[in-house]
Parts: structure tokens; sequence; C-alpha cells
């Protein structure tokens, strides 16, 4: 009985926590393991492996093992496969117990008297108020500065409706990954466009090629009615000659007048020819929508007069035809119907005036001459006449400038109207503007990339405190938080800014992160620059 009252009355049971038994056996041991348990390693010679055996067995404070027998040492020796000669020549029970009066000397404490504390408590505050004394005089007024950092704006290429966003704010993006993908309505107005375009394009040939069908057909009639009228005045020209020169004319076809510099006089058949063909010349493609009122007439069967004495001869042998050229089937028909005739005439010729119808007969041969060219000209000009009728009228202009059209119009259709916006640098997403389905101009700002790795702090130094920091200064930074960092001054700009509604200039100071990688915050943060004085 002694011996129980001694264990339970014992201070080192009060140590314990609650939760425990006494075992007839092991003596004081838990059931369930107890918060904040002793390490048992602190007796020499208990190993790990010794330590788990007595907690599988209860044994988790130095004070219970304190608290140990022989009856104990002997219950417990077996289970930890050692003799109980071991645990009594190690001394576990004594080293127990010594480490348990050293932890008692800690903990325990006594009360102080009133005065003592008052007096730790006056000493704390005047060593409080020398320090933040202290601190005042070794630090500069802190400053403001604005967290910032090296940003890339991500614009619209054109007028779009934004389709699809691939990122979000805070998502980190690498060079060359989808952030937007935008539908180009620029290319469906530029389509519209063309397409309204295309369309009075169309109605303006229309009428252009109305009015140069009409004018083309005007036209057409004009050289055909100066054609036939040649032709006509071909056909009546040799007949314009005084049969009785016929003869002659047939003779002397080749023969030129005695004087070059003294011409004969031209047959009024042949001048009514030429100033018919030469008003008519600048007409053709030149005319007012009238047909020339002047025509082209001679007289027909005209007999110069008979001069006295004069007999008719004896009809003569009929001269060969001239030989014209063979180019125009048409005019040499007309030549061959000509000369025809004129064979026919010669024996009405009369002898002795041979030199006068030479001459006659000449200047009607080149009457006619110029007369089938200016056939063939006329013809040439009638071929020709589709061609300059559209390019007067405008046709021509108005059908290329549709074609133009339809070739944009396909080279749009072809285009895809999709455009995928890529990243252009490494960064992290600070900003998305617009959402899905918003219309966007051509270079709006649709995102914002940050480089994290290229913050700084931009403060607005007052030209007064400019005293106050150096370049290559390090400088104490305070976040949200008050979190402290550290940054170090690079840029220092030696002239200040003006500003219009303050009296007092500033300049702009740069300070880059030294030491610790500062915190994420938000970009625009205010933040304490604080230098040391």
């Amino acid at each position: 009985m002694p011996r129980s009252d001694e264990i339970m009355t014992s201070p080192l049971i009060a140590m314990l926590p609650e939760g425990h038994r006494m075992d007839r056996q092991l003596g004081i041991v838990f059931d369930v393991t107890p918060p904040n348990p002793d390490d048992l390693t602190q007796i020499n010679n208990i190993q790990s492996r010794e330590q788990l055996l007595l907690n599988q067995n209860g044994v988790f404070f130095l004070s219970q093992i304190a608290l140990w027998h022989s009856r104990e040492m002997n219950a417990f020796a077996p289970i930890l496969e050692i003799t109980l000669a071991r645990i009594i020549d190690e001394n576990w029970v004594a080293q127990a117990r010594e480490l348990c009066l050293q932890r008692k000397a800690v903990v325990e404490s006594y009360p102080s008297t009133f005065f003592r504390m008052l007096t730790v408590v006056v000493c704390a505050l005047l060593a409080g108020v020398l320090v933040v004394w202290a601190i005042g005089t070794h630090y500069n007024k802190p400053l403001t500065g604005i967290l910032s950092a090296d940003i890339t704006t991500v614009q619209a290429p054109a007028d779009a409706r934004l389709a699809e966003v691939h990122v979000r704010p805070g998502d980190e993006v690498f060079t060359g990954q989808p952030l937007l993908q935008l539908e180009n309505t620029e290319i469906s107005q530029k389509i519209a466009g063309i397409m309204q375009q295309l369309q009075s394009t169309e109605q303006e040939l229309l009428r252009l090629e109305a009015q140069a069908a009409i004018e083309l057909e005007w036209r057409r009639r004009d050289v055909d009615a100066d054609i036939a009228r040649l032709r006509f005045t071909v056909a009546d020209l040799p007949r314009a000659v005084d049969p009785r020169n016929s003869a002659s004319r047939g003779r002397r076809i080749t023969a030129t007048p005695a004087s070059a510099s003294h011409p004969a006089p031209m047959p009024a058949a042949a001048v009514t020819l030429l100033q018919a063909r030469r008003n008519t010349a600048g007409q053709i493609l030149f005319f007012d929508g009238q047909k020339p009122t002047a025509a082209l007439t001679e007289p027909h069967h005209a007999t110069p007069p008979i001069t006295p004495g004069t007999a008719p001869a004896e009809p003569a042998p009929a001269a060969a035809p001239p030989q014209t050229p063979t180019a125009q089937t048409p005019v040499q028909t007309v030549a061959a119907a000509v000369a025809g005739p004129a064979a026919d005439d010669l024996s009405q010729a009369p002898e002795p005036q041979e030199a006068k119808p030479a001459t006659e007969n000449t200047h009607t041969l080149t009457a006619l001459t110029e007369a089938e060219a200016e056939i063939t000209r006329l013809q040439s000009v009638r071929n020709e006449l589709p061609a300059r009728v559209d390019a007067a009228t405008g046709v021509t202009a108005a059908r290329a400038r549709r074609d133009g059209l339809l070739a944009e119009l396909q080279s749009l259709k072809t285009t895809s109207p999709d455009i995928k916006v890529q990243s252009p640098v490494y960064g992290i997403v600070g900003q998305v503007r617009g959402r899905q389905g918003e219309q966007v101009a051509a270079r709006d700002i649709m995102l914002k990339i940050l480089h994290t790795d290229r913050r700084c702090v931009l403060v607005q130094l007052p030209t007064p405190r400019v005293h106050e920091l150096s370049m290559g200064e390090e400088v104490e930074l305070k976040f949200p938080g008050n979190q402290t960092y550290r940054g170090k001054v690079v840029e220092l700009p030696l002239m200040a800014d003006e500003q219009a509604n303050r009296s007092e200039t500033t300049t702009m100071v740069r300070i880059d992160p030294v030491g610790r990688l500062w915190p994420a915050v938000p970009i625009g943060c205010q933040i304490e620059v604080v230098s040391i004085r």
C-alpha cells in the first residue's frame, strides 16, 4: 500500500496528460496515442526499435519509465527482447528521472513583484521608442511608386468580329500560341461593295453597248453610202469623156503632158469626183448624225462641142483596156466596164485633136485610181468601225472595268475570312478586351501581354528630394501585405518633367528587382520605396 500511494501521489504522474491507466504488470500505460509524446531515445541505449515497442505497449513519456520498478522491468524485458540485467545496468529508470527533473526546472516559474514588472514594462517602452527614433533618423520619408512591367499590346489587324478567345487573364503564353480567332467582316463588306459596283457597271455597259450599236449602224450606213456613191461615180466617169476621143485615149493611155509645169485642165467629172472625195473624207469618222447633203453628180453622156471643120473619123481598132491593180475585185470590174465602152467609141474620135483627149483621159485615169484607193480606205475604215466605236463610246473601258471587278470578286471569294491572332512574345496575359461575338475595329487593342520577368517600380521623385536616390543604390520596397523586398535604381533622368497643374517638377525613376523574386501582385499596385539616409 505505501508503494501504491507513493506512485499515485508522485509529481511525475501529474506531468502526464489525461487518458492513462494503471496496469498490474506494465504500470501506467495509455490505450491511445496521447498528444505531444516524448522522445524516448533521449535515454542512452534506447534505439528506435525499443521506442516503437514501448509505444505499442502504451509507454510514450519519460515519466512513465521513471516510475518503473522491478515488476515493470520484468514485464517489459521479454517484450523488448532484452534481459532485465541490461535495463538495470544501463540505468533507464535513473536517466528518465533526471530528464524529468530538468524539464521541471525549466518549466517552473516564480511570481515576480509588481515593482519588478513595472520596471520591465517601462524599460521595454523606452527601448521601443529609441528603436523607432533610430529607424526614423536612418531612413528617408517613404516615396510612393507604381509597379509596372514591359507590356506588349496585340491589336486587331482589320475590322472583324471576335469569334473565339483562347486565353484568359493570368495565363502564361508562348510565342506562336493562338490567342484569338477573328472573323474578317471587311471581306464581306468589300464583296458587297464590289457586287454593287459590278451591278452598276453592268448597267452602264448595257447602256454603252446599246449606244455603240446605234452609232455603229449610223456610221456603217454613211460609209456604205460613200462607197456606193464612189462606185457609181467611177462607173459613170468614162462616159463623161467625148466618144470621139476614145480612140486617142486607147492609143495614148499612158501618155504624159508635154509640159509638167503647165498641166492641162482636168475634166469636169474628175474635178467633181475629187472635190466630193475631199469633202466627205473628213466626215466619215466625225459626223453629227445627219447624212451629207452634197452628192457626187455628173452629167451623163456629156459631149464636148464640135468645132467647125471637124468631121467624124473612121473607126479605129479597139485599144486594150488599161491595167489596174488587182487588189480590189469590185473596182477592177468597174474599171473593166469603163474601158469597154471607151474601146467601142474609138471610131467616133476625130483624128486632128489627139493631144487634148489624151490629156483628159490621163486625168480621168488618175481620178479613177484615186477613187479606187478611196474605196479601199473606206472598206478598211468600215472593218475597223466596231473597235473604234466601242473605244469612242466607252464600251471598251467599261468592259475592262467589269473584268477587273470580276477578278477582284473571285479573289475575295477564295480568301478565307478567318483571322488567327497568335502571341508575338512570351509572357503573362494581363488583360483581354472584348467578348465573344463583339465587333472590333482595325487597330483596336484586343489583348495585353505582361513580361513578368521585366517588372519594375516607377517613382515620380520630386526634384527637391532628388538627392535621396542615386544611380545603383539599393532601396527597400514594401509590397501590399507589408512584404519587404529589395530593388536597385537603374534609371535616374537628368531632366525633370514639368506638370501644368502642379508648381513643383518631378523626375521619373526606375527601380529593378534585386535579391528575392518579387511577389505576384497586380500590375499598377502602389509600392512604398524607402531609401537609406
